[in-house]
């Protein structure tokens, strides 16, 4: 857990935090014991955060003596999305896409290594992950991810993919440095991403970026399809102008600190 030597750092916030998070990450009950050995924080110190979230109505006990989050916890993340006025404009705009390619459709933003999905829209086919609001996925293995990636600086990618492990998810995952320079290239010469069974084998995704009043790529909007289904021609010629427009319309609304993610990341490098 990170514990900067800053006199404005409370630790205990950040402890608390880091319960809540471990709490989120999977179905079910948790025991004091589990949640210690994902924080790697003390069991007394685990054991006192979670009884205080229960107090606070944001976890409960089971008899089994396991916490789960409470619906109230919600409350922590919706208030991200009714902050500012853009996020009903981006609601909006992704609506009126849904309705012109009934395809799955999402806007991501980026957070230190992966795109975040902040809103969502599903389609009526099945597809094999489960990506709701809050899901993050590898920014460098999804089109959403490359989307904004590929209007970073030059030095911003070189340096973030000298940090950034390449896993590879599949067997189509490109993982080379090289190779995804070159990708990240055709993002920004081509202004969309189209992304293939890389993060998982069943999905494709065509992404462009959103940008803020500065122009600078601070979000993304996608499309989601079965992979196999489309190919990338089919794909942009059939959806990329729709979410052009969708994207043009969000332009200069989006708030300069979507892209806070991206300069802070920088400065981590």
């Amino acid at each position: 857990m990170t514990n900067p030597s800053n006199d404005g750092f409370v630790r205990s916030f950040a402890r608390g935090l880091a319960v809540i998070h471990s709490l989120g990450k999977r179905d079910g009950t948790h025991t004091v014991a589990e949640v210690a050995a994902s924080t790697k924080l003390p069991r007394t110190v685990v054991r006192r955060i979670l009884l205080t979230l229960c107090e606070l109505g944001y976890a409960t006990e089971s008899e089994s003596r396991g916490f789960r989050l409470t619906p109230k916890i919600l409350t922590l993340g919706t208030s991200y999305l009714t902050s500012l006025p853009f996020w009903g404009h981006a609601q909006r705009a992704l609506e009126t896409l849904w309705t012109q390619v009934v395809e799955s459709c999402a806007m991501c933003v980026f957070d230190g290594r992966d795109a975040v999905f902040v809103l969502r829209i599903p389609s009526l086919k099945i597809m094999s992950l489960s990506l709701g609001v809050g899901t993050h996925v590898p920014a460098l293995a999804t089109a959403p991810g490359r989307a904004i990636l590929g209007f970073q600086t030059a030095d911003f990618l070189e340096r973030f993919l000298d940090e950034v492990p390449l896993r590879a998810y599949t067997a189509r995952t490109v993982c080379e440095k090289s190779a995804l320079l070159e990708s990240l290239a055709c993002v920004r010469r081509d202004g969309y991403a189209w992304v293939d069974g890389e993060f998982d084998e069943y999905i494709a995704g065509l992404s462009v970026p959103v940008r803020d009043e500065r122009l600078n790529a601070v979000a993304s909007i996608s499309v989601n399809l079965l992979s196999g289904e489309t190919t990338r021609e089919e794909a942009v010629k059939k959806y990329l102008p729709a979410l052009r427009v969708a994207a043009h319309q969000l332009t200069g609304l989006a708030p300069a600190f979507l892209g806070t993610a991206v300069a802070r990341h920088t400065h981590s490098l």
